[in-house]
């Protein structure tokens, strides 16, 4: 009993609230934010600084003196006051969950400034160093972490006043310290967000006491929406009782006529029934729909006359990640009107302006009474409806096609005067018992909503209200009602809006169990309404999916090895010494490597496709080599093309692994030519030492991996497939002499390709007496090794590895990292411009 309302409510425990996750990944990428400044915008952050210093200066004196206490106060005093005050409160758990946010963001301090000490990188370093006893060192305060993950592991500075007191004071006293050169600025910043990380961490790990709003909360709150409760019950599945006493107790409460035992014999066994009853009672079809179509808490309510009202309670923990949700759908989404709902009053007045407008246009929907408040919930209290079932309970029997055509009556009353539901699944569909001509439908949900909604949205909702109907009674059934009210004209473009990308999650788990009703339902559309097309084209809806954001995350990472890596200076002194013509023609040369794979992709390949666009995938591979290691972006992308000219999975693994292989037998039996013919070995005997250290480390490391039976397994099951289905394409090939010799041909013009644009990139030193059988080994050996390098493209090891060839055939050093650097930005540098056009090209067209 709660202030003479009897509440039977689910029991409240820890949760873990999303907010708490989504804060924790701000605060993340704050600390990288802070980082980030201090390294780029080094004069600004050391620009602020030096003015607050120079602003204190005149007092710099009397901070020293109160700085240390003030520190200590903020980072030690305080925040074990607070964990000393829940002790005594016997909130144990909060206590400890502050320690262990406290030693967290501590060690994590620690840890960080030693990363940034054993980094020694002055661009970052320099920007949270301060003079102490003489020089420099790296300061991130581990004491502020400390101060800083207890407050934010003990609940936010709104819940007590000491929190507000103890998170002023840590900010004063940083201040304080940043004044007087105990700091920099971005040392106390990146402090306090890995302390609030740790904090956080915690909170979402061992979860929080929630602040919703139960018991003598709910109370308050639905009095205050202008009902007075009598009886509060949770609406919940809840089985019942096994043995028949319990059993017979459970119908009587359903019934009304249950009477618990008074005095000592009011067990809490009676008490257990008597709530499981009352929650069996009230979860009908009705309740339960409105829990699945808003996913938020339904109590049924009862007045002092006995009758029911339907509590939805709104809470504010869930509002963030309903937020983030929303506005990635709007992001990517075309037809979902960007909202201002960033809070949870705001939510629950839209939900309410929502319902009051369905109202008002005469759609069925529960009649809204009042709104009330309390904790950090808001409550609609609205009318209950008797004797209706959820669609997602019934059989398509039981749905007359009257009551088929009245759902599309209800939602065209709702779009002509401006409404979307936008959130329509089988779960928002209530059906009432009547006889098959009477039989109403009601529209419930309603949370997601907008008014004033653009032509889209409202058709938007007719594709989802058609895909729910046609997965429960069929296409046929489903077009055939949605005809009788919705113009033709509407139903021609639902065809080409029936994508799962619209429908809702429900619907589309359905919609992926029976792939071919979909399908089915837009050729009917199709069919009624007559489109000369057999199918109508879909319409464009997402405007950007994963390939955009996998193209925008590759020229990124472009950017940033471009920005990074690339040393401007060396490059533009070895093109400036360089002859021009011999430049020119190194690129041309290189281009050719482009033809000569795109002729053995094709000659290896059983399946037709078009050369042209083989070619291109192949300059597509320049831009994709830039973003992964040891070759892996052109193999990759290769897999995709095929993918999407229609070649299955496992042809197109077995295509490039033959490719892949042909080049190696090609190399190999070129580069031994050259050996055996010039007798030159020098160059495998000046390979770099790193290089070699780590071609050794990754074949100890598979071997070691190899000996474990079940990464053994594991291998052979991702690996087998596909060298089960080289074999027979080498067969296949081997039967086929003119594809063989065409491949070999390519292979051999691609390898070429690029011994001859080396060759090229050395004459333009003047280096015109160096064989070419020898350079063809320089490059090989030292492009294989440098590969191994695990940087995008072998970055910085194959130039380090094509120098020490050079040098080993009798090249000076820096006539040699010269030719190495210009063949480098002619093969690799210069091509990705290319490389991203022709991939642009490729998925415009629907070829990536």
């Amino acid at each position: 009993m709660c202030d003479g309302v009897e509440v039977v409510d689910a029991p409240t425990g820890r949760m873990r609230q999303s907010k708490d996750l989504v804060s924790l990944a701000l605060a993340g990428l704050g600390v990288l934010a802070v980082l980030g400044l201090s390294v780029y915008a080094h004069g600004t952050t050391a620009g602020v600084t030096a003015d607050m210093r120079s602003i204190a200066l005149p007092v710099v004196t009397i901070l020293n003196l109160i700085v240390s206490i003030l520190m200590n106060l903020a980072t030690l005093i305080m925040p074990a006051t607070v964990v000393v005050i829940s002790l005594f409160r016997r909130q144990v758990l909060m206590a400890l969950q502050g320690a262990a946010a406290a030693a967290g963001g501590l060690f994590a301090a620690l840890a960080a400034d030693w990363g940034v000490t054993r980094l020694d990188w002055d661009p970052l370093t320099q920007g949270l160093s301060v003079v102490v006893g003489g020089e420099y060192r790296v300061v991130i305060p581990a004491l502020v972490a400390q101060a800083a993950g207890i407050l934010t592991a003990m609940g936010p500075r709104s819940r007590r006043p000491i929190m507000a007191a103890s998170w002023n004071l840590l900010w004063f006293a940083l201040a304080t310290s940043v004044l007087t050169g105990g700091a920099t600025l971005p040392g106390v910043f990146a402090a306090v967000l890995i302390g609030r990380m740790a904090g956080l961490a915690i909170r979402y790990a061992l979860g929080v006491t929630t602040d919703r709003a139960t018991g003598a909360a709910l109370v308050e709150g639905i009095r205050g929406a202008g009902l007075e409760p009598q009886r509060i019950v949770r609406v919940r599945d809840i089985s019942e009782a096994q043995n028949p006493t319990d059993r017979l107790s459970v119908r009587a409460i359903r019934d009304g006529t249950y009477r618990p035992p008074s005095g000592a014999a009011h067990t809490r066994s009676h008490d257990a029934v008597h709530a499981a009853g009352l929650a069996a009672a009230v979860s009908d079809s009705t309740a339960s729909a409105l829990e699945k179509a808003g996913g938020n808490r339904i109590y049924a309510v009862f007045d002092g006359s006995g009758r029911r009202w339907d509590a939805i309670v709104l809470d504010g923990d869930r509002q963030v990640l309903g937020f983030l949700q929303m506005t990635w759908r709007t992001l990517r989404l075309r037809g979902m009107d960007r909202r201002s709902v960033v809070s949870l009053r705001q939510a629950a007045e839209r939900a309410a302006l929502l319902r009051y407008a369905a109202n008002a246009a005469g759609v069925r929907t529960p009649r809204l009474v009042g709104i009330g408040e309390a904790a950090d919930s808001m409550m609609l209290l609205q009318t209950h409806p008797l004797g209706l079932k959820s669609m997602a309970d019934m059989r398509p029997a039981q749905m007359s096609d009257a009551a088929l055509v009245d759902v599309w009556r209800q939602l065209d009353r709702a779009h002509q005067a401006g409404l979307a539901h936008r959130n329509i699944t089988a779960t928002s569909i209530l059906f009432d018992d009547g006889a098959e001509e009477e039989q109403q439908v009601w529209l419930i949900g309603w949370e997601d909503g907008d008014v004033a909604s653009s032509e889209l949205a409202r058709n938007l909702d007719c594709a989802q209200l058609l895909a729910a109907l046609a997965l429960k009674v069929g296409p046929v059934r489903a077009v055939a009602a949605a005809a009788r009210v919705m113009p033709a004209q509407t139903l021609a473009g639902l065809a080409g809006l029936l994508q799962p990308v619209v429908f809702p999650t429900a619907t589309r788990e359905l919609a992926r169990a029976d792939r071919d009703l979909i399908d089915a339902t837009r050729q009917e559309l199709t069919e009624l309404v007559a489109t000369p097309q057999p199918t109508a084209a879909p319409f464009q809806l997402v405007r950007f999916g994963w390939r955009t954001v996998l193209v925008v995350a590759m020229t990124l990472v472009a950017v940033w090895a471009i920005v990074t890596k690339l040393n401007f200076n060396q490059m533009v002194e070895a093109v400036g010494s360089a002859n021009p013509g011999w430049m020119v023609l190194s690129f041309g040369l290189s281009m050719l490597t482009y033809v000569g794979a795109a002729t053995t992709l094709v000659c290896l390949l059983p399946v037709r496709i078009p050369p042209w666009r083989s070619v291109l995938s192949q300059v597509a591979g320049s831009f994709t080599a830039i973003t992964m290691p040891g070759g892996l972006g052109p193999i990759a992308l290769s897999l995709r093309f095929l993918n999407r000219r229609g070649v299955r999975a496992s042809l197109a693994a077995a295509t490039v692994a033959l490719t892949q292989l042909a080049l190696f037998i090609v190399t190999v039996t070129l580069v031994a030519g050259s050996v055996v013919v010039t007798g030159e070995t020098s160059v495998l005997t000046h390979l770099p030492t790193t290089a070699i250290a780590v071609v050794v480390l990754i074949v100890a490391l598979l071997g070691c991996l190899l000996l474990v039976r079940p990464l053994r397994s594991w291998l052979w099951g991702k690996v087998g497939p596909v060298l089960t289905q080289v074999w027979p394409r080498v067969v296949w090939v081997l039967g086929r002499p003119k594809r063989l010799l065409l491949a070999l041909f390519g292979t051999t013009v691609q390898f070429g390709g690029y011994v001859l644009a080396f060759w090229a990139a050395t004459v333009a030193f003047g280096l015109t007496d160096l064989p070419l059988g020898n350079l063809a080994l320089v490059f090989l050996v030292g492009n294989t090794a440098g590969s191994a390098a695990p940087t995008p493209g072998g970055l910085g090891g194959v130039e380090i590895a094509l120098t020490a060839g050079l040098r080993a055939i009798g090249v000076d050093t820096a006539t040699a990292a010269s030719a190495a650097v210009l063949f480098r930005a002619i093969t690799y540098w210069a091509r990705v411009p290319i490389g991203w056009a022709a991939f642009r090209y490729l998925s415009k067209r629907g070829d990536l």
